[in-house]
């Protein structure tokens, strides 16, 4: 009776399993359309039901194993695992009902280890270290409930340290280093709950110091000053809330001013200048409206106004100038809302004009007429639609013609004759859209 028993609960069991294991589906997934190489095995539940039951499986196209884990109502459940080509493993880590839980490690191909760890309930915890392909130590950090506790360290392929961070509590506190390959010190600060307190410095490699930040406290300016690799004061200003904030002074290496400027909340604000390593001014702009609007002067070596811009909502506006060193006027360009508009003139250092056309919302409307410092007429080009268009006849100083020829929508086209100063033809060019096709002596 007792066999009897025993044999009709083994075949309840038994029953049951089987009973369980055919009403899982087994979902098959490929690479490609043809379906010649799977890419993944799993289970669900039933055909109604795509909650994944069972054990994943991915593959390589070679058709290698490439990652594996048990899956237990949609949630990993064992140490999933992550194979190389080769089969060797690439990483594995612990699951427990969905969460990480328990060491981890993960390979480089050649076998040396790549990182290694804790977890605990899904949050990192104790001791993680990552290494170089080497060999050697890259960083290690210590976890307490998934954030980093005391002392992180980094580390340079040959050993030495690259950086030292700590943090107290979830945030960065304490002083921070980061060190250049050679071993001198590469930026130092002192943080406290996660925010920088007093300064920041940052080094050249040869220790010398290239940037020194000073705070005074969240609501006030942090002074800001940067230096030459000589040692030599580069820039100095301040900086509010991650902007710059009121004078600021960039220097050349010989000591000489390279350019005073002042900000407000990150913008340029009045006049700015910038000048040459001998001091002189090179260049003055006045800000207003957000940087929107400016006028711009610029100047020779010797101090003579070079030339004179404006702009307004950053568009082009008014007259601009340019002028010759002796402080004749060279160009006049009028513009009206970003655009040449009127007459553009360009003059010899002796005032003669040097050519003048006329302009309608940036577009050529005229006759371009150049002309020789004498004032006599040098040449004489004709537009349609902005685009030089009909005969052209440039001369030499004495009335003689130097080239004569016919454009077209902006190209050379037809037979362009070319003189010498006498009149007398020395070639003729073929042209066709701008392409040179014959070329006749």
């Amino acid at each position: 009776m007792k066999r009897i028993l025993f044999l009709f609960g083994f075949l309840f069991i038994s029953l049951g399993f089987q009973l369980e294991s055919q009403a899982q589906v087994r979902v098959v997934t490929y690479h490609d359309s043809l379906q010649s190489a799977i890419k993944e095995v799993y289970f669900i539940k039933s055909t109604t039901d795509s909650v994944m039951h069972g054990y994943y499986r991915k593959y390589y196209p070679t058709g290698q194993l490439e990652a594996m884990v048990k899956v237990v109502e949609d949630k990993r459940d064992s140490l999933y695992t992550e194979f190389f080509p080769n089969g060797t493993p690439k990483l594995t880590v612990p699951y427990k009902e969905g969460k990480k839980n328990g060491p981890f490690s993960a390979i480089y191909p050649n076998g040396k280890k790549l990182q290694e760890g804790q977890y605990v309930n899904d949050l990192q915890s104790g001791p993680f270290r990552s290494y170089h392909e080497n060999g050697q130590l890259k960083q290690e950090t210590t976890f307490v409930e998934g954030f980093p506790e005391g002392s992180v360290k980094e580390y340079f392929p040959d050993g030495k340290l690259k950086s030292e961070i700590t943090y107290t509590r979830k945030v960065q506190s304490g002083v921070a280093r980061t060190f250049h390959p050679n071993g001198e010190k590469e930026s130092e600060a002192k943080y406290r709950n996660g925010m920088i307190e007093g300064g920041y410095r940052t080094f050249y490699d040869n220790g010398q110091l290239e940037t020194e930040t000073i705070s005074l406290g969240p609501t006030k300016p942090a002074t800001f000053k940067t230096y030459y690799k000589s040692g030599k004061l580069m820039t100095e200003g301040s900086v509010l809330a991650g902007k710059p904030e009121g004078p600021s002074v960039a220097y050349y290496e010989n000591g000489q001013r390279r350019a005073t400027l002042t900000y407000s909340k990150g913008v340029r604000v009045g006049l700015a200048q910038s000048f040459d390593e001998n001091g002189k001014l090179q260049q003055e702009i006045k800000y207003s409206n957000n940087e929107r609007d400016r006028k711009i002067t610029r100047y020779y070596p010797t101090g003579v106004i070079a030339a004179q811009e404006e702009y307004k909502d950053n568009k082009r506006v008014g007259t601009w100038q340019e002028f010759h060193e002796n402080k004749q006027v060279k160009t006049t360009e009028p513009y009206k809302n970003g655009k040449i508009n009127g007459e553009r003139l360009t003059f010899h250092d002796n005032s003669q004009p040097e050519s003048k056309a006329t302009y309608l919302n940036g577009k050529i409307i005229s006759t371009l007429v150049t002309y020789f410092p004498s004032g006599k007429v040098k040449s004489e080009t004709f537009y349609k639609d902005g685009l030089r268009f009909g005969t052209f006849k440039q001369l030499y100083e004495n009335g003689k013609t130097e080239m004569a020829g016919t454009f077209r929508n902006n190209r050379e086209t037809g037979t362009w004759t070319y003189f010498d100063e006498t009149g007398k033809p020395t070639k003729k060019v073929e042209y066709r859209n701008g392409q040179v096709i014959a070329d006749k002596k």
